[in-house]
């Protein structure tokens, strides 16, 4: 391995250490500017609960990005499992993702296609009312995919950028 490349990995490690950090730190203290581009507010206590706990995790993570970045031995001899479990754990939340998202396309034409007429409903005058809650769920959902998506498309550079310095064996 070359100087420049040490180097490389050195800042590469440091950068993306604090990135984590950064991004942890948003996820624990302001759960709401994250589940904005996912739902409409208010935000449920379980769902600001999830998004802190989703925050200490990305948190974690820095740790190993931090140690790896040091000039030790040992260090260097750690940086490609570091990658490895950073690329497991970014490939696998956005296979998770595109997983949720696929679903709710399939439950959407599944509901769509079985949708039936409330006669209780209209007989009651509240067709109007079950029309507005379809819609509203409706919505919510588009939002749900939406911010998925790009959960997804922040994802993907990490994944194709670690697997792509995986692939480069005189990097490790």
């Amino acid at each position: 391995m070359s100087l420049s490349t040490e180097s490389s990995l050195r800042t590469l490690f440091l950068t993306e250490g604090v990135l984590k950090v950064i991004g942890g730190a948003i996820f624990v203290f302001s759960p709401s500017s994250v589940l904005k581009s996912l739902t409409f507010a208010p935000y449920s206590a379980t769902s600001e609960a999830l998004v802190r706990n989703f925050g200490t995790q990305t948190l974690a993570f820095s740790i190993p990005l931090f140690l790896a970045a040091r000039s030790d031995t040992a260090s260097v001899k750690s940086r490609k499992l570091v990658y490895w479990t950073l690329l497991a754990r970014e490939g696998l939340l956005a296979l998770g993702l595109l997983a949720q998202i696929g679903a709710s396309y399939v439950r959407q034409r599944f509901e769509t296609a079985n949708e039936e007429v409330d006669i209780g409903a209209i007989e009651e005058g509240r067709a109007g009312t079950v029309r507005e809650l379809r819609e509203d769920k409706m919505v919510g959902s588009t939002k749900l995919k939406g911010g998925m998506w790009l959960w997804v498309a922040e994802l993907t550079p990490f994944v194709v950028g670690r697997l792509w310095i995986l692939t480069k064996s005189d990097w490790f």
